[in-house]
C-alpha cells in the first residue's frame, strides 16, 4: 500500500509539472512571432543604395471598393504608403491569415511583382509561404482584367490561409501599382 500511495505521489508531481509545461508552451505558442525582415533591410535589399522616396497612395471610396471586389481585402485607412525608386515600388501590406495578421514586402515593377517577402509572420502554422521555393511563384505575376493572377500558385497542405492571404496581397499590390503607374488607363489620384 506504501509503495502504491508513494508511485501516485510521484506521477501527480509528474502531471503537475507535464501540466505546467503544457501550460507555458501553449502560451508561447499562442503570441508565435517570427520576424524575417524590417523595412530598413527589405529596402535596402530591393533598391540596392539607390534613393528611394516613401510616397503616400491617398484612397477613394471606388478604390477601396475595387479592392475589396478584386482583392477581398477592405481597405479601411485612407492612406497606403509606399516606396519608390524609378519605375521600382515597395509596398509592405498586412492582412488576417487564420487568426493573425501576416505581413508581407511585395516589390513591383511595370505592374508585374518582382520579389514577395514575408517580412512578419505571426500564424502558429503556416510560414512555409516565406520559403523561396514557394515565393518563386510569385515572380513576373500580373494582374489579369478580370482581377487574377495571370499564373496559378499552387497551395501548401496545413497553410491553406496563409497561402490565400498571400494571394490576396500579391493582387492588392498589383492593383495598387495600376493605381500609381502614369498612363495606366485610369487617373491617378491622391498618389504623392
Amino acid at each position: 500500500m506504501a509503495l502504491l500511495f508513494t508511485l501516485l505521489r510521484n506521477l501527480r508531481g509528474l502531471t503537475t509539472l507535464s501540466l505546467i509545461l503544457f501550460c507555458l508552451l501553449c502560451s508561447n505558442l499562442s503570441r508565435a512571432q517570427s520576424v524575417y525582415y524590417s523595412i530598413e533591410g527589405i529596402s535596402a535589399e530591393v533598391f540596392n543604395g539607390m534613393s528611394s522616396n516613401a510616397k503616400t497612395l491617398w484612397l477613394q471610396a471606388e478604390q477601396k471598393q475595387e479592392a475589396q471586389r478584386v482583392a477581398n481585402i477592405e481597405l479601411r485607412q485612407a492612406r497606403i504608403k509606399y516606396w519608390q525608386a524609378g519605375d521600382t515600388c515597395l509596398w509592405i501590406l498586412s492582412d488576417i491569415g487564420k487568426e493573425r495578421p501576416i505581413t508581407f514586402a511585395v516589390v513591383t515593377r511595370d505592374q508585374k511583382i518582382e520579389r514577395m517577402e514575408v517580412m512578419v509572420f505571426r500564424e502558429a502554422r503556416g510560414d512555409e509561404i516565406r520559403l523561396p521555393a514557394y515565393t518563386a511563384q510569385f515572380v513576373d505575376q500580373t494582374l489579369t482584367d478580370d482581377g487574377e493572377l495571370s499564373r496559378h500558385v499552387d497551395g501548401i497542405s496545413g497553410a491553406t490561409y496563409s497561402v490565400r492571404t498571400m494571394k490576396r496581397i500579391a493582387r492588392l499590390a498589383l492593383l495598387l501599382d495600376r493605381w500609381i503607374m502614369p498612363n495606366n488607363g485610369s487617373t491617378v489620384v491622391g498618389a504623392e
